[in-house]
Parts: structure tokens; sequence; C-alpha cells
């Protein structure tokens, strides 16, 4: 049976060329970079209202504050700047979406963040902590699978469940991107992914991720919405 899951990007990413014309009509949720990896202002609004054009729901995409690794390295930081950092981005996030007559839903870590969080508890409080006092109606997307790392906060907000379409696993769990082929660069082998993850019932799923600096992630969703 195929789960009812809806399919995100980050997005606001200021790549050259701009997949994001492209790509925001083929997905249900935007991950919008909010300044810490990547993004500013005019990205912000513009990705924003782009996604509004289509309907396509928003969330705030928070990263360790490191353009120079695209978020993609941890960082040595007390909880306490973490937390002023992140609580920036996603206020300034909100700020444009009020502009923008647009709420938005959720927060998904970018990068290195996204994985700290599920090893540090400390990183993991912190962000329950953020989510708690902006709303806690929104949601935090965490990887799908790992329902031990979460149970501890399910009574106080909500997460989104996710895996990746074009990324590797062993397990439950990604492989490591420094390690070949851990990011699939065939459309057909992403949109197999896809199709696998969306039949499989061992474990709820929410979202399904495809990476827009990923050429041939961008090829894949262009393939999906031919079916």
């Amino acid at each position: 049976m195929s789960q009812n899951i809806l399919i995100n990007c980050d997005m606001g990413e200021c790549l050259n060329p701009d997949p994001d014309p492209i790509i925001m009509p083929l997905i249900d949720m935007a991950n919008i970079a909010c300044g810490g990896h990547a993004g500013d202002d005019n990205s912000m609004v513009k990705t924003i209202q782009l996604a509004k054009k289509f309907n396509v729901s928003v969330g705030a995409h928070p990263s360790y504050d490191d353009r120079e690794n695209f978020g993609r390295v941890s960082q040595k930081v007390t909880i306490d700047e973490l937390k002023k950092s992140i609580f920036h981005q996603i206020e300034v996030f909100t700020d444009h979406c009020f502009d923008n007559e647009l709420k938005f839903n959720y927060i998904k870590p970018h990068g290195a963040l996204y994985h700290d969080m599920m090893i540090k508890k400390e990183i993991m409080d912190a962000l329950v902590s953020i989510v708690m006092k902006i709303n806690p109606k929104i949601s935090l997307i965490v990887p799908a699978g790992h329902e031990e790392y979460i149970s501890d906060y399910t009574n106080e907000i909500n997460f989104y469940r996710e895996v990746f379409a074009d990324r590797l696993y062993m397990g439950v769990n990604l492989v490591k991107r420094s390690k070949k082929g851990s990011v699939f660069d065939s459309p057909e082998k992403i949109v197999n992914q896809y199709k696998f993850f969306k039949c499989l019932n061992d474990y709820p799923i929410d979202t399904i991720c495809f990476h827009g600096d990923n050429f041939a992630s961008v090829q894949a969703l262009q393939e999906l919405s031919k079916c």
C-alpha cells in the first residue's frame, strides 16, 4: 500500500543556475534557506512569493552560521550561541512570511545541524525549545526510523519524519556525503527510491526530500510529474 507522503525540497539557496522556478510547481513543501548556510532577505522574499504562487507549504531551513561549508560541517558553538543564531534566522524568515501574508508550518534544520540534533541531546533540546517559543503547533522535520531519539518530545511538539530520495542509506541511516555514491546522480535511481519509500510501511514517513542542488533530483521530479 502506498503512503500519502509529501515531497519537500531545499529552496532559496541562491544556486546558479537557479532551479527553484522549475522545482516549485512539482513539490508540496519548500524548505527556505534563511541566512545560515545560504540565502538573504531578497532570496527569502523571492522564494516565499514563488511558493505562494504555486500554493506550496513553506518552512524555515536554518543552519549553523557557516556559508563557507554550506552548513555541512559541525560547528563548535555554545548552545546559547546556537539558539540565538537559529532563533534570529527563523525570526527574519517569519517576518518575511508575515509581510507576504503566508504562514510557515515547520522547521527543517539544514546539513550538519540536522544530523547533530539526532546525536546531541542538547541540540534537540534547543530546537524543541525554539519551536515551543515560536509556535508549538509548527512541526520539526527529523529523519524517519529514529523514534527513540524523539520519544521524549512527542508530547510537546509535532514531528515530520523524513527520508531522502537521492541519498544512499545503510539501514535507516544516511551514508556520509564523503562516501562515493552517497548522493545519487541517476534520475532513474532517485525515482525508484522515491517509489520504494512510498510503498514502505516498516516505519512512518511523512515527507520525502529531493535536493535542489542535485541536477539528477530535479530531473527525477520532472519525470515524476509526468506520471
